[in-house]
C-alpha cells in the first residue's frame, strides 16, 4: 500500500514538472513565434549525445526560469540530419549541444550557446531573473 502511495506522489509530482514546450517542427515554431511575436529558441542536438540529453533534463527541466522562457520564446528541436527542413546553413555547428536564439526575420537575437551549459549558465546567459 505504501508502494502504491508513494509511486502516485511521485506520478503527480512528474505531472506538476516544469518543462520547456518543445516543437518537432523547425517551420510550425517559426510560424507560431512569428504569430505570437516571440523570439525563436532552437536546440540543435544529435542522435546518442549525453550532452545533449543532459541539458533537457537539467537545465530545460524543474527550474524557476521555465516559465518566463516559455512566455519569451517558442522553442524548437532540431536534431541533425533531420528529414524536416530548418535553415542548417545559418545554424550550421559542429558542436553539439548548440542553442539559436532568432528574432522573426530569423537573425540571431542574442549569443549563440555552443556545447552543454548549466542552469545557472543558462539563466546568466539570457539575463532571467
Amino acid at each position: 500500500m505504501k508502494l502504491v502511495f508513494l509511486l502516485s506522489l511521485l506520478f503527480a509530482s512528474l505531472l506538476q514538472a516544469e518543462h520547456i514546450r518543445w516543437h518537432s517542427s523547425y517551420e510550425k515554431a517559426h510560424q507560431e513565434a512569428l504569430k505570437e511575436k516571440k523570439l525563436l529558441m532552437v536546440f540543435l542536438m544529435e542522435d546518442e549525445c549525453p550532452l545533449c540529453i543532459k541539458m533537457l533534463r537539467t537545465t530545460f527541466r524543474d527550474q524557476p526560469y521555465i516559465k518566463k522562457v516559455n512566455e519569451m520564446f517558442v522553442a524548437v528541436l532540431v536534431t541533425k540530419g533531420q528529414k524536416e527542413s530548418y535553415p542548417i546553413e545559418m545554424l550550421y555547428t559542429m558542436n553539439y549541444p548548440s542553442l539559436f536564439f532568432l528574432n522573426s526575420e530569423e537573425l540571431f537575437a542574442h549569443d549563440i550557446i555552443s556545447g552543454y551549459v548549466d542552469p545557472e549558465a543558462f539563466k546568466k546567459h539570457l539575463d532571467l531573473q
